[in-house]
């Protein structure tokens, strides 16, 4: 979306920015909301930026993946009045600075919220939970008479449970300490306020609840600081998120209306989805002819355990979507992309179920299966960055790749490493002996011994936990959840260490994107030219969603709220990312029946829906 005239949403923003009057702008899918984003930074620069760094001011981007930060950074051209960074690493790298400030709010604050929501557990009998419930308030209650004895802290982004006593913050309590920080702590406040005149927070409606709350407390009231977040409440798909997001009191509310990707037959279908933003085609897009159609095939009666289907019939299911894929002379289109909602469809497919089965079971907790469906957890990080890539390249005889893999990623090849000191021929040769060695213990070994002989021969940079979970002894207890259940991180390393190389492989190559899946959630702020969407509620046994009581009520039954409002927001997300033509697969017990009842609804007219008996 290069060369877009500003709109008159971006107009709006530059009129608040002259007034320091914070906003948020309502911007639907394929608005260019990113492009508003960095426009408006570039904004602040015009008007603000000598000033700012005259005075030691920056201004705050806050971006939801490092992925997104990157992009946006480059689009500033790496320009060093702005601090673009994720939630999580940009809060800690303020508070860090203010040990006194994070003891006094775990005191006061975040251990007696623990304490509070474990009584709630309590109810002073003698069931498992009401006694867990109790040693962990007692726990909690240690942790409080001797929190003053803790002098610093520390966050890693991969610690999941905070140990007080320690000074170990975890990642799920960083927010809402970092949120009473930024509401109590006067201190706290005041640094933040003269160090970032400006807060730009992107994709909102994803934003922990606490952390807009304080934001709108530090930036009430006229003239800087001010906040503007950008985002869709619509695009929402984290629970946890804040959904629809508001500003400060006195803020200005922008909708940016335009869509600059997908065709008109499309947005029109977006439109019917939302009361609050009515798309227009903008750019290109308004002149391409594009497409819809909805199948819907006859499901059998789920004849397995807790109403999924059985071997015969996932067989059986999978075959007829493959029938109406060829139907439409989608089999060998290479352009497509096919979205399921779950990943444990793709990972049936592809051929890692296994490994997703380890990565969302009763070993994962919820930061786990967050960071293994990102390729980042830190089991996996390695392989996906510099393991896989050199087995690839070995395989296709690719040396330029190794040693470039090699030397931005292997600590015993780069600049300072073991090998700094060796001439290039010799590199080489030592290069491609350690990545025939990796290979064949690839082929051959388990993971573990995969992973012990890279962090020995420094071809990866593992972390301090990584290390720890390879040198202890294997846990050999059988798992109880309320025995070990802050410790169920162990048993996820040790099943994971006997694992065989061949299904992270190809985890791997769904990363990188060399398939055409890909689940609904991990799509969003991605366009593709032709898009096929699969809606099988039983084949995904995903409770938190139903797409046929979304868009068949009558037929598949009516959904909870919140399962009609998550169902709602990810069907947007999937249609809204086609550029030209959109597929939907709906399997249905009652196809006559749920087509009669799309056309009453007025989802989609008759020439776009066909049954596949």
């Amino acid at each position: 979306m290069t060369n877009i005239v500003p709109t008159k949403a971006d107009g709006a923003v530059v009129q608040c920015l002259r007034e320091k009057r914070s906003f948020t702008m309502v911007a639907g899918a394929g608005s260019g909301k990113t492009t508003s984003l960095v426009e408006t930074l570039k904004a602040i620069e015009k008007l603000e930026g000598r000033r700012l760094l005259r005075d030691g001011q920056h201004v705050v981007c806050i971006t939801y993946t490092n992925r997104a930060a990157e992009v946006i950074r480059d689009r500033l051209r790496q320009n060093p009045l702005f601090i673009v960074s994720t939630l999580h690493s940009f809060l800690w790298g303020e508070m860090k600075h203010f040990p006194n400030s994070i003891r006094e709010s775990l005191r006061r604050r975040i251990i007696p919220d623990h304490i509070s929501k474990l009584r709630e557990k309590d109810n002073g009998g003698k069931s498992k939970a009401a006694l867990e419930a109790r040693t962990k308030i007692e726990e909690f209650q240690k942790i409080l008479r001797q929190i003053d004895s803790v002098e610093n802290f520390h966050y890693g982004d991969d610690t999941i449970y905070s140990n007080f006593l320690e000074g170990e913050i975890g990642h799920d309590d960083l927010l809402a300490l970092a949120a009473d920080l930024i509401s109590r702590s006067h201190p706290f406040r005041r640094v933040l306020g003269q160090k970032y005149p400006y807060w730009l927070v992107d994709e909102a409606q994803d934003t922990s609840p606490a952390i807009i709350d304080a934001l709108n407390s530090l930036c009430n009231g006229d003239g800087i600081p001010i906040v503007g977040y950008f985002g869709d409440p619509m695009q929402q798909i984290y629970d946890a998120g804040m959904g629809d997001f508001t500003g400060p009191e006195n803020s200005c509310v922008i909708t940016k209306e335009e869509n600059y990707r997908s065709s008109p037959q499309i947005i029109k279908l977006l439109n019917v989805f939302r009361n609050d933003v009515k798309q227009i085609p903008a750019g290109k897009n308004k002149k391409i002819n594009g497409s819809i159609e909805i199948m819907l095939v006859r499901m059998e009666e789920p004849a397995g355990a807790r109403n999924s289907y059985s071997d015969d019939q996932l067989g059986r299911a999978q075959n007829r979507l493959a029938e109406v894929i060829d139907n439409w002379g989608w089999t060998d289109h290479k352009g497509i992309k096919q979205l399921f909602l779950a990943r444990r469809m793709i990972a049936r497919r592809l051929g890692f179920l296994a490994l997703h089965e380890l990565f969302t079971g009763s070993y994962a907790s919820s930061r786990a299966k967050n960071s293994y469906e990102k390729g980042e957890h830190l089991l996996l990080k390695p392989f996906v960055t510099t393991i896989v890539p050199l087995i690839q390249a070995n395989s296709d005889g690719d040396n330029r790749a190794i040693i470039r893999i090699l030397t931005s990623k292997a600590p015993a090849f780069n600049y300072a490493g073991e090998h700094s000191d060796k001439t290039i021929r010799e590199v080489r040769l030592i290069a491609n002996e350690i990545t025939a060695k990796l290979s064949e213990l690839f082929e051959n070994e388990n993971l573990g011994a995969v992973l012990r002989f890279s962090m020995k021969q420094g071809l990866i940079s593992a972390s301090e936990r990584l290390k720890k979970e390879l040198v202890r002894p294997k846990r050999n207890e059988d798992y109880n959840e309320n025995l070990y259940g802050t410790e169920k991180s162990d048993w996820l390393a040790d099943s994971f260490f006997e694992m065989a190389g061949a299904e992270v492989e190809k985890y791997c190559s769904f990363l990188d994107e060399n398939t055409p899946y890909s689940t609904q959630h991990g799509v969003k702020g991605e366009e593709y030219e032709d898009v096929l969407v699969v809606f099988d509620d039983t084949e995904a046994a995903w409770y938190s969603y139903s797409f046929g009581k979304l868009l068949t009520p009558q037929t598949a039954g009516e959904a909870k709220d919140t399962q009609l409002a998550r169902s709602q927001k990810l069907a947007y997300v999937c249609f809204s990312r086609a550029v030209k033509n959109l597929r939907i697969v709906l399997f249905t017990p009652k196809p006559e029946v749920a087509k009669d009842e799309l056309l009453s609804k007025g989802l989609f007219n008759k020439s776009q829906i066909k049954i596949w008996e």
